[in-house]
């Protein structure tokens, strides 16, 4: 009888042994389960970072782009209205010329004399006018920020309604937005809607949106970008405003 009962402890050891080795052995696993999930968590945390590091660095690209574009879409544009007031200028030189040789083919005697030194005050003028402008630009193209941003206000106060009186106001303003003078740039960029003829004001108008963001006058920015796109929807400034929009969004600002 003793034998039997001590069979049966035995049996009973062995069994009480390989459920507490399987509890042992399933605790280990769910630990080393655990281990992993956490190494997993980690590791797509750091991929997250190293994404979202590019994305960043990605759209600072495309700005920089956008603003460089910007810059050189202006300059084509100031070269191809410089190559059209130069012709206006040979056409009026003409037509000058050719009135002159009128009135001396019809005998005026001193006539042209005295119409030349009227004529000649204006032709001063454009010539001032066209110097001033050209070395302003002349220093933005070059870097030289602070010495277009005097040029141009130099402009400014001898020509305020001159024939590039606007295109003076908007580099004016970029000139002092790359200098980080962002309230004196956004009165700039905001003084070429005083000139309603002017192909900048869609320009003026985003850039008047990016200065507002850059003085943390978000809800203002915001408002400034959704404006450019309902008032000029077919421009470019419209589509830059749109992912400005989007950037906003995405900071939730």
């Amino acid at each position: 009888m003793m034998t039997k009962y001590a069979a049966l402890a035995a049996v009973a050891a062995v069994l009480f042994s390989s459920a507490a080795q399987a509890q042992f052995s399933n605790t280990a696993s769910n630990k080393e389960l655990e281990a992993r999930a956490n190494r997993t968590d980690e590791r797509i945390a750091t991929l997250e970072g190293r994404v979202n590091h590019s994305l960043l660095d990605l759209q600072r690209q495309i700005e920089a782009s956008q603003q460089e574009l910007r810059t050189l879409r202006g300059q084509i544009e100031e070269a191809r209205h410089e190559l059209e007031m130069t012709r206006q200028q040979q056409r009026d030189l003409y037509a000058d010329l050719d009135r002159r040789l009128l009135v001396m083919e019809n005998g005026a005697g001193g006539a042209p004399g005295a119409s030349g030194g009227a004529a000649a005050a204006p032709d001063v003028v454009f010539a001032d006018e066209a110097s001033v402008y050209g070395e302003a630009f002349a220093a933005m193209k070059a870097g030289r920020y602070e010495e277009a941003a005097r040029g141009f206000q130099t402009y400014l106060a001898k020509y305020p309604r001159g024939p590039k009186a606007d295109n003076a106001t908007y580099w004016l303003g970029e000139a002092q937005f790359i200098q980080q003078q962002f309230d004196a740039a956004l009165k700039s960029f905001q003084g070429v809607s005083a000139f309603p003829e002017s192909r900048r004001l869609a320009d003026a108008m985003l850039r008047v949106g990016d200065c507002q963001y850059e003085l943390k006058a978000f809800k203002n920015a915001r408002g400034t970008y959704q404006k450019v796109i309902s008032t000029y929807p077919e421009s470019d400034a419209a589509k830059q405003a749109a992912g400005r929009i989007e950037k906003l969004n995405t900071e939730k600002r």
